[in-house]
């Protein structure tokens, strides 16, 4: 127990100290935050320079209709300042030489055929500019004349404004929140996904260094294998944890200066989401026996390679590992009982982000997350015991990649 602590000691302190260590840690979210905020800036920019582009077009532009329909009347013509046109063909070769700016056709069945837009080409920032005008004119006028032919006043403000929908849900007897259920477990889910994408590299990498220094013989003389794999594998999550720590406290100081301008789902604050007993204890239960697991086999997979270079080139099968189930949510969310999901429940690799999305959204039994939990405690213990024999086996060989078929004989 003691040489454990001491390989904890060592390997955390060692990793705080250095810079690359940090900036691997805070890098991330700022860079992620940046992304989020130039493309929330850059799609409200585009929308409103398209807007007011489109609105400009229209302003300046000659337009012509051509309505069988009947539906659009000649006041709201007029009142457009748009001009008719006696047929489509005439309409069509206007545009063409150059004498409209667009022309609109409404044929007789549009209901079938739909309406039909000729126009002049304005580029590839604002394509079509008169579409919404087309949609609108029509769809406007047919509305004005079903409210003037019905005396129900209800009726007719259903066709002015679409009514809103309140829903109220319970389970069990007791009235629910889905969005802001979630919250809370979800939080163990999306923790686990930042602690594979900031630590993956580390796991993989965290025996290379003893091999290219060649101090692993030396360290298995004084300490067994046993000792320092496990002592890696702890030392490996406080770092986690760590780097989850460095995330999560500037987001709750944000929120707390900025909570106003912050909605949450359900419309709760962070005093008042639900908590689930039930829930947050397997979401902690999976979080930690992924942890283990990806740590685990992480690390001893990264043993089987004579460099940090060779082993980080397969860091990408952990990680889209650990993502797949995502590609997938839809099958999670309302086919529960397909194969697919099954296999994703329970694969070693799969099952931990795939139980949290299940535990989040509640579509996971008692039972069925026992059994689940039982097959990740198995696996991490399989996870260690493989770092254990990698570590011991790689140790000997500094020149090699040991096959995973050697390990078994």
């Amino acid at each position: 127990m003691a040489n454990v602590r001491n390989v904890i000691s060592f390997e955390v302190l060692r990793n705080l100290r250095k810079k690359t260590f940090w900036f691997a840690s805070i890098a991330p979210p700022i860079l992620i935050l940046a992304i989020i905020g130039i493309t929330h800036a850059s799609s409200r920019s585009a929308n409103q320079a398209s807007q007011q582009q489109a609105a400009a077009v229209t302003k300046d532009s000659k337009i012509a209709v051509l309505d069988e329909t009947g539906v659009i009347s000649k006041k709201t013509l007029i009142k457009e300042q748009l001009i008719s046109e006696p047929t489509a063909q005439a309409g069509i070769a206007a545009v063409k030489n150059g004498s409209l700016s667009a022309f609109i056709y409404y044929p007789k069945n549009v209901t079938e055929t739909g309406i039909q837009l000729y126009a002049q080409d304005r580029g590839i920032s604002n394509p079509t500019p008169y579409n919404s005008l087309a949609a609108a004119l029509l769809v406007d006028s047919a509305k004005a004349r079903a409210v003037a032919a019905i005396r129900n006043s209800q009726i007719v403000q259903l066709l002015e404004n679409e009514p809103t929908v309140t829903s109220t849900t319970y389970k069990n007897g007791s009235q629910t929140n889905d969005e802001a259920d979630i919250i809370a477990p979800g939080i163990f889910l999306v923790a686990f996904l930042a602690l594979v994408v900031l630590q993956a590299y580390l796991m993989i990498t965290s025996t290379t260094e003893e091999k290219e220094n060649r101090t692993a013989e030396m360290l298995l003389t004084s300490i067994k294998s046993r000792s320092l794999i496990t002592g890696k594998i702890l030392s490996l999550f406080i770092l986690g944890l760590v780097q989850l720590l460095v995330i999560i406290v500037p987001l709750l100081i944000a929120y707390g200066l900025f909570r106003q301008h912050i909605t949450l789902p359900g419309g709760v604050t962070l005093s008042r989401i639900p908590l689930d007993p039930k829930t947050i204890v397997f979401g902690a239960l999976f979080f930690v026996g992924g942890a283990v697991v990806f740590t685990g086999f992480l690390v001893g997979f990264g043993s089987l390679f004579p460099s940090a270079q060779e082993a980080g080139r397969y860091l990408g099968l952990a990680i889209i590992s650990a993502f797949l189930p995502i590609y997938a949510i839809g099958y999670i969310l309302n086919s529960t009982h397909m194969l697919i999901v099954n296999l994703f429940t329970f694969f070693p690799l799969t099952a931990p982000t795939t139980l949290l999305i299940r535990n989040a959204i509640g579509t996971i039994s008692v039972s069925e997350a026992l059994v689940a939990l039982a097959v990740v405690a198995l696996s991490a213990v399989v996870a260690i015991m493989f770092a254990m024999k990698a570590f011991r086996y790689g140790a000997m060989e500094y020149g090699r990649r040991i096959s995973v078929k050697e390990l078994l004989h």
